[in-house]
């Protein structure tokens, strides 16, 4: 029996969070200490304690694709087939204009 793989998604989804956790961008400082423990959580974000060298690298490679047990159907990395089919979590900005517009009377 083989093992199933975890989802991926970009890193940039939990610093996300941390964002919604501070209500603003975090440092490096802050952002390691926030991955290291927080007021709702008792684990290591990344299973282990992270340096604040270590969060900055996270910070400056957001688009970078992690393994993620915890990432939430929104949040996880989708393949895109060679026929240029858009992953389901992807948002068509210009149909979404437009609908709105539409919804307004414009």
């Amino acid at each position: 029996m083989g093992s199933e793989r975890l989802p991926k998604m970009m890193i940039g989804f939990v610093v996300r969070r941390c964002t919604v956790e501070l209500g603003r961008a975090p440092s490096a400082a802050e952002f390691a200490a926030w991955a290291n423990a927080s007021a709702t959580r008792d684990v290591h974000v990344f299973g282990r304690p992270i340096t604040e060298a270590e969060a900055g690298l996270i910070l400056r490679h957001q688009a970078r694709l992690v393994s993620a047990r915890s990432a939430a159907a929104d949040e996880q990395w989708a393949e895109v087939d060679d026929l240029g089919l858009t992953a389901p979590n992807v948002v068509d900005l210009a149909a979404a204009r437009a609908r709105r517009a539409v919804a307004r009377g414009r």
